[in-house]
């Protein structure tokens, strides 16, 4: 009970200001469907400015890079089977790896690969 009696929390005003950026960004993005209703939203959310005035919001692109990718393993051209890795991982690693997996091995038939083609980030093409 005593809980409810205390202040906001970090938490709270965390989830407030992302509530916030979240209308805003939509009054954005209603804007050149509905200009009016858009208009409203952004009076609503406390600016002072029109929209129309306001630049377009740029998209961070780190916020939407993956630090995992998954990496596809192909044998004689078909797919045989996929790693994740970390961006950017070493290719002697991710190729290493490709050639511990059970479905390559067993098609290698304990042979050495004739050709083997790392793409960084994308691909293991492992030619037998």
């Amino acid at each position: 009970m005593a809980g409810a009696l205390a202040g906001p929390t970090p938490a709270d005003e965390a989830l407030l200001w992302a509530r916030f950026e979240a209308m805003d960004t939509l009054a954005h993005l209603v804007a050149p469907m509905m200009p009016h209703l858009a208009e409203e939203m952004w009076q609503h959310l406390g600016h002072d400015e029109m929209l129309a005035d306001v630049p377009w919001p740029q998209a961070d692109a780190e916020l939407v890079r993956d630090e995992q990718v998954t990496i596809a393993v192909q044998v004689n051209g078909k797919l045989r089977a996929t790693l994740d890795f970390p961006r950017d991982a070493a290719a002697n690693e991710v190729e290493e790896a490709a050639l511990a997996l059970p479905q390559v091995t067993r098609l290698l038939d304990g042979k050495a690969p004739r050709k083997v083609v790392v793409v960084p980030n994308r691909i293991v093409s492992v030619v037998a």
